[in-house]
């Protein structure tokens, strides 16, 4: 794989004509999509002409416009469409370059063409910070939104802050300030009062929490308890009890962790990575002062024992 992959790469390009073909039978336009790999390249190397999701190569016969073709068949078909194909990094990193190209207005998408969604230096971190937020992760090559991704694309897709023309304005607005056009005090004011609207509309929103339990903290029995993605914890600082949502590598679910507050005990929780690199299941309990620690099954060790 390696040596046909590194072959590919020092291999001249693939040169392919695409023809497409415009018919009309009647008042029904119809299309069709010819293929016709003029220069293999890179694509001799394995003998594959066709990318995942592409439709074979298929050559059209010579055609020129005005010609009339006379129809053997016609047949209807059913099918259902098929959602959007979902985004691998690098289809990603392509939708970002080319971010508003969606934009109805002609002027922003023409300077929103050449800007997308970060610089070619920040993007591949800006989808590294999705993965560490725990806003997406990877289902072999492509990348699925986690719940919590879904719940912040609720709250901001109709908010100023996810508006990608936003940032066409910005650029137009440096090219007219660059030709004398514009003036740079009243931009950097208009800048600020837009940096204040986005910070009162994400301070007034919060994310619905129906779904987590209310749990009295365990230590000063008074306080319910705060849930977030890594930690749960008591609001009174005086308190001050933490647990973290991330025990030796494993994530500790909503139902352990209302099982460790209410029960004082997890489940078995499987899969763990102590210190040194080894795996180990252990339930997770609550000691008298509320500070958590690992028991182990009785059985399994007494049967060490016995070996």
């Amino acid at each position: 794989m390696i040596a046909l992959r590194l072959l590919e790469a020092i291999s001249q390009a693939c040169v392919k004509e695409i023809t497409n073909v415009s018919l009309q039978v009647l008042h029904y336009d119809f299309t069709a999509k010819g293929c016709k790999i003029q220069e293999a390249g890179w694509r001799s190397i394995k003998g594959s002409f066709t990318d995942d999701g592409e439709e074979p190569v298929q050559e059209l016969p010579e055609l020129h416009k005005g010609d009339e073709l006379a129809i053997k068949e016609a047949a209807v078909l059913e099918k259902q469409t098929k959602p959007p194909v979902l985004y691998t990094e690098a289809g990603l990193l392509s939708a970002m370059e080319t971010a508003g190209k969606e934009i109805e207005n002609e002027e922003e998408r023409k300077a929103l063409k050449h800007i997308g969604i970060g610089t070619p230096a920040t993007r591949a971190a800006i989808i590294e910070t999705l993965f560490t937020r725990n806003y997406i992760k990877r289902d072999k090559r492509s990348l699925i939104p986690t719940e919590k991704g879904l719940q912040v694309y609720g709250l901001v897709k109709d908010r100023k802050i996810a508006d990608v023309a936003m940032t066409a304005e910005w650029e137009l607005a440096l090219q007219k300030i660059e030709n004398n056009e514009a003036d740079a005090g009243t931009f950097q004011k208009e800048m600020e009062t837009y940096a204040k609207s986005i910070t009162d509309e994400l301070l007034q929103t919060s994310i619905a929490s129906t779904n987590q339990p209310k749990l009295t903290c365990p230590k000063c029995k008074s306080q319910q308890l705060i849930i977030r993605d890594k930690i749960v914890k008591c609001p009174d600082e005086a308190c001050n009890w933490v647990q973290f949502r991330t025990v030796c590598g494993v994530q500790i679910s909503i139902e352990n962790i209302t099982s460790l507050v209410n029960k004082g005990k997890t489940s078995l929780i499987k899969g763990m990575t102590s210190k040194a690199g080894k795996k180990f299941d252990a339930y997770i309990i609550l000691k008298e002062n509320a500070e958590s620690s690992f028991e182990f099954e009785k059985n399994k060790s007494s049967k060490r024992n016995g070996k």
